[in-house]
């Protein structure tokens, strides 16, 4: 969703509550106005600003080889193990003597 959908999508439920004096074209108390210049803090509101996947993003992968974090490994090495893995003290949460604390 773009940010201008957004905005579109916030002034209608503006617009579409019984209860408020904002219609389009009349914005007593600059409400309408104060929220279209918040968007328009992000860009020229005729631009695009659809979400990207991150494959397209700009900054790259932090894991990647050669980027900023190179080192980064995949969690299947990491040389502590898995904590709970063969390891005779630690249970599942089912198992949790204090219960649920939800």
């Amino acid at each position: 969703m773009s940010l201008l959908s957004l905005l579109n999508d916030i002034k209608k439920a503006i617009y579409d509550d019984p209860d408020t004096p904002h219609k389009p074209g009349h914005d007593p108390d600059g409400l309408i106005g104060g929220i279209e210049n918040l968007f328009g803090m992000y860009g020229d509101k005729n631009e695009d600003r659809s979400v990207r996947p991150a494959s397209q993003d700009p900054m790259g992968d932090p894991g990647e080889s050669g980027g900023q974090f190179g080192n980064v490994r995949p969690a299947s090495e990491d040389p502590l193990g898995d904590p709970g893995a063969g390891r005779r003290n630690v249970r599942p949460a089912s198992e949790d003597p204090l219960g649920d604390p939800g």
